[in-house]
């Protein structure tokens, strides 16, 4: 995602970073907000005294035309939807993600964290729809409690990435439509292999939804996103 003068963090950023921060046990910082789309999207210091850093970039599978189709639903009132098939590809999980890294939008964010010096650089991957990503999403960072495991190998990850995490299912308690919700999170860590998350995150420290696509029921001043504009001790 791009950074230009003055930017906040955008909702997806948000989400990504507090999930990280809370797996991590770290401080994210935007990254230098003037210098147009060449800065990953955050940056931090592990705690300590050996001044460990990381990057982190935060993108999606191209979906303009989706998004193009739910904002035209949304204008008119009618129900926004997703059609067609997904194709299943069970055992497959490592082909599809070594396939989805390889294709041009991933290689352009990838090429950003490496041109970058960091101890380590972080892909995070989100998906707007089903069918570009999500439904392998969901599978990735499943917790299997139904006792079907899916094998899933270990990825290759490109030159200079450390680790790729995969946004997975998210689910709010109805009852509290404003409140904490579940997101489960899928890593591939370089020299480690998998590993599966659960993180909890408030809605009300989130930026507002693109109100292209949904309306927002939060009024403006309730919502508190966490300021990210002063770099973390160190930094």
């Amino acid at each position: 995602m791009s950074n230009v003068a003055g930017a906040k963090a955008s909702r997806e950023e948000e989400i990504a970073f507090l999930a990280l921060e809370q797996v991590l046990g770290v401080d994210i910082s935007l990254a230098d907000a003037g210098a147009g789309d060449k800065k990953p999207d955050g940056s931090w210091i592990y705690p300590g005294s050996q001044q460990r850093t990381g990057i982190v970039e935060v993108t999606s599978p191209p979906a303009a035309e989706l998004m193009g189709r739910w904002a035209r639903a949304k204008k008119k009132g009618r129900p926004q939807f997703e059609s067609g098939s997904v194709p299943l590809r069970w055992n497959e999980l490592t082909e599809v993600c070594a396939e989805m890294l390889a294709e041009d939008w991933a290689r352009e964010n990838i090429e950003k964290l490496v041109a970058q010096s960091a101890d380590e650089r972080h892909l995070f991957l989100f998906a707007r729809s089903h069918k570009d990503g999500g439904h392998y999403f969901y599978r990735l960072s499943d917790s299997y409690d139904d006792g079907i495991t899916e094998h899933v190998d270990d990825l290759v990850l490109p030159m200079g990435i450390s680790d790729v995490w995969f946004r997975g299912r998210a689910q709010r308690d109805l009852g509290q439509p404003h409140g904490l919700a579940e997101l489960r999170l899928a890593r591939f860590q370089a020299g480690v292999g998998w590993h599966r998350y659960v993180v909890w995150i408030e809605e009300l420290h989130l930026p507002s939804v693109n109100r292209r696509i949904a309306d927002d029921d939060v009024p403006a001043d309730q919502r508190f996103p966490k300021d990210r504009s002063v770099k973390p001790a160190g930094g």
